[in-house]
């Protein structure tokens, strides 16, 4: 089984969280978005492994009460033996560049999954797909 954790330190308490998690995998994933203090668990989402890698996804928005900068995701793919991801992130602001409005953070995951011959891997970095995005100011806030 291969298991890889992502940290989204610049996620703070009381914003409003968005994802988007999307396959191309024949392969088994669960995906888990918790903060790493409290283990309180923001959303769960399975993929099962039935052969079809058709595209498969999922969306949904919380709001994020745990501590500051310890939301976390947790893909577990019993099949794959390695996941490899890539990772980018980018900050919410204005076009002065100030305030920090909110934080974005994408991954694109490679289970390392076998062709068809048998024998050589298939690399192409689209088996999972993970976007996640915090606002700081979902609803204007009165004392601004």
């Amino acid at each position: 089984m291969a298991t890889k954790t992502l940290s989204f330190p610049g996620i703070k308490s009381g914003w409003y969280v968005s994802y988007f998690l999307q396959t191309l995998a024949g392969y088994d994933y669960t995906v888990t978005i918790q903060d790493n203090v409290t283990g309180n668990t923001y959303a769960t989402w399975k993929k099962q492994n039935d052969g079809d890698d058709s595209p498969y996804s999922n969306t949904n928005s919380f709001w994020y009460t745990g501590p500051d900068g310890k939301l976390i995701c947790t893909v577990d793919c019993p099949e794959s033996s390695r996941l490899d991801n890539t990772w980018a992130e980018s900050i919410i602001t204005p076009s002065s560049g100030n305030p920090t409005l909110g934080r974005t953070y994408c991954a694109a995951f490679e289970d390392n999954g076998v062709k068809n011959n048998g024998t050589d891997y298939r690399i192409e970095y689209n088996n999972l797909f993970i976007c996640l995005v915090g606002w700081s100011h979902y609803r204007d806030d009165p004392n601004e």
